[in-house]
């Protein structure tokens, strides 16, 4: 099957050259070179206008991570800066000057630098984004794309010798992954996993290919064919569609028809807990009713920090690009939700995961890409549910199409975009009252040696939560690494409707009646010659979806038998 053709969208572009994509205006910036000019045309309504004018030839624009900035190039040899709000050249900052003929740009903000073709001179140009001051970081015959990872160590550059290059700055080698294409022009990642190039090719017609660096060796592939004249740079629109910079027209190819297919509820649960309701009956933890389920809790609440599971690829087919979370404590009002938080995104040019985290902007947390492979794959936030009220609350999430109110999708109260919980960050309290030797109800004091009466003993204890105990147990070690369990008691022997058990407070064990503890163990003598420390633990139900959060309330006290 031959490879789709794009459809054009717009046709009155003068020299188009270099493009990128602003996702906050929808808009496709583009530096024109025939007209001088910077225009922008909108990827939905197709309409162009023109942003900036006054410019020399310009050959590429590249958007800051700001948001609020691009880096243009320009004949004969200029780096500008300008801000989004003038793009005349008139009010641009020349970064650096003097170069020997420029196309595309590379960014690397994180490192304060830029990295030019210098498609005259054969070299790759590093521009100190501050001080202006160049440095070249490659030498190739002329080259007209170039692309850095998000590390800073691979450089990948196209050129007019019809290759595909890679730099590699840890150990200064280089590697061709690609030879024998048509003049490849600008270089442009297709998913923020950095998996994948995306170029097109002016001969010997007009066409859009991808290299495949996943594969060993690289492996070229076209995916779209009769593409309008002269074709020179690709702008990622979403997952699923590209939108092509050509000398007179910007095209849009769609590739999701048959690649991408989706469904479900967007907030899919809280750690391994699915957030429908049957899952989820009165705010409580509950996959009981699923007995070969992995993760078996009995109507446990939440607490601590929750994983919240967002079901980006089903959002992204609806067309957001971001997504708000809220709370909304009982009688209370939504509040957003602004935590950072941090997940492992894979590298494929280290082989290796990478730390990154995610900062929202008022509030909008981007949407996961296609193509990234991350550790923990539908994680859309670690929410701190401790400056909660406990009861129930209720956590939905909110689709955009770009940072704007103004742009939102649906709305929260559709189904599958939110979920109750039931909130508990109490913890657990575990006490030793007294110790009680029997049969005279004699109190123990701590550190008290026995040396008289029988050997057996009753304790009064507290181990309760305010409403949901999970377990207590009390112990007795001794000697050589000796130990025994004195009493126990779970939840499970307690099970209500209302999901309540607050467990005991100043209750005397072992039940029933009590029946007094017998330290006397067979065949050991120092089970009544020895110090016996009798140690207590409590544990809540409270969980974060991914485990039980308090861990044991404990308590520990000291007595010496010498019977």
């Amino acid at each position: 099957m031959p490879p789709p053709t794009p459809t054009t969208i717009n046709s009155t572009i003068i020299g188009g050259e270099g493009c990128a994509y602003r996702q906050a205006t929808d808009q496709l910036l583009i530096a024109e070179n025939g007209g001088g000019t910077i225009s922008a045309v909108t990827a939905h309504a197709h309409v162009r206008t023109v942003l900036g004018t006054g410019f020399n030839s310009p050959h590429d624009i590249a958007l800051s991570a700001d948001g609020l900035h691009v880096y243009v190039t320009e004949s004969p040899g200029t780096l500008l800066r300008l801000a989004l709000t003038n793009l005349n050249r008139s009010a641009a900052t020349v970064v650096a000057s003097g170069l020997n003929g420029v196309d595309q740009i590379a960014l690397d903000e994180a490192r304060g630098v830029a990295y030019v073709c210098e498609f005259t001179g054969g070299h790759i140009q590093k521009i100190n984004l501050t001080t202006g001051a160049m440095t070249v970081a490659a030498t190739i015959g002329n080259p007209r794309g170039v692309l850095i990872t998000s590390d800073g160590r691979f450089l990948y550059v196209s050129g007019d010798t019809d290759t595909i290059t890679r730099f590699d700055f840890s150990n200064g080698t280089s590697t061709v992954l690609a030879s024998g294409l048509g003049a490849p022009r600008h270089l442009t990642w297709s998913d923020a996993g950095q998996g994948v190039i995306l170029f097109p090719m002016p001969n010997p017609s007009g066409n859009v290919t991808k290299l495949d660096l996943s594969t060993t060796p690289t492996t070229v592939t076209q995916i779209a064919a009769s593409v309008p004249t002269a074709p020179y740079s690709v702008a990622m629109l979403n997952p699923s569609q590209i939108l092509i910079t050509s000398q007179e027209a910007v095209s849009e190819l769609d590739l999701s028809a048959s690649l991408i297919s989706s469904s479900g509820p967007i907030l899919l649960g809280i750690g391994f807990v699915p957030a429908d309701a049957t899952h989820l009956p009165g705010g409580y933890a509950d996959t009981s009713m699923d007995p070969t389920y992995f993760y078996q809790v009995k109507t446990c609440p939440f607490g601590g920090t929750l994983p919240l599971l967002v079901n980006w690829q089903t959002a992204g087919n609806d067309g957001a690009k971001f997504y708000q979370i809220f709370v909304t404590a009982p009688g209370g009002t939504p509040v957003m939700v602004t935590q950072p938080f941090t997940d492992y995104l894979w590298s494929p040019t280290l082989n290796e995961f990478e730390a990154v985290t995610t900062v929202p902007v008022n509030g909008f947390y981007p949407l996961r890409t296609a193509g990234q492979i991350w550790m923990n794959n539908w994680l859309g936030a670690l929410f701190d549910s401790t400056g909660q009220p406990n009861g129930l609350n209720t956590i939905a999430i909110k689709l955009f199409s770009a940072e704007s109110t103004g742009n939102e999708i649906g709305n929260d109260t559709q189904a599958g975009r939110s979920a109750t919980l039931l909130l508990d960050n109490t913890q657990p309290t575990a006490t030793i009252n007294s110790i009680l030797q029997q049969p005279n109800n004699v109190a123990i004091n701590t550190c008290a040696i026995v040396t008289t009466g029988a050997p057996t003993f009753t304790f009064n204890i507290t181990a309760s939560a305010p409403q949901h105990l999970l377990a207590w147990s009390l112990s007795s070690a001794w000697g050589n690494n000796q130990s025994m369990a004195v009493a126990s008691d779970s939840y499970s022997n307690h099970i209500a409707s209302s999901g309540v058990w607050q467990g005991i407070t100043n209750i005397a064990v072992p039940p029933p009646g009590p029946t007094p503890w017998n330290a006397t163990v067979a065949g050991d003598p120092t089970s009544t010659h020895c110090a016996h420390s009798f140690y207590l633990a409590a544990w809540d139900r409270v969980i974060n979806g991914w485990g039980y959060v308090h861990g044991p309330a404990t308590y520990q006290k000291f007595i010496t038998i010498m019977l």
